[in-house]
């Protein structure tokens, strides 16, 4: 895979190097900051590399987020 972005924590790793499942919420995630799906699952690939798990915890922490969203807008504090 050529690097698209320089430098990185994935530079010289595969997508085969890293789960598929995590790989593809990564690359659609990534894909709101940019319209090239290379460089998106590039960048996920960064990530994965310093937590394999890193878009099911972004996921959690996102949901957490709304669910306090939510309350607030409802008026309460928990």
């Amino acid at each position: 895979m050529n690097d698209r972005i320089p430098g990185g924590k994935a530079a010289g790793r595969k997508p085969s190097d890293f789960d598929r499942e995590q790989l593809r919420l990564g690359t659609r995630h990534e894909m709101e900051h940019t319209r090239d799906r290379t460089k998106a699952r590039e960048i996920a690939m960064d990530h994965l590399a310093e937590d394999p798990s890193y878009y099911t915890h972004l996921s959690e922490m996102e949901s957490r987020v709304e669910e306090q969203r939510l309350r607030n807008a409802l008026g309460r504090d928990a």
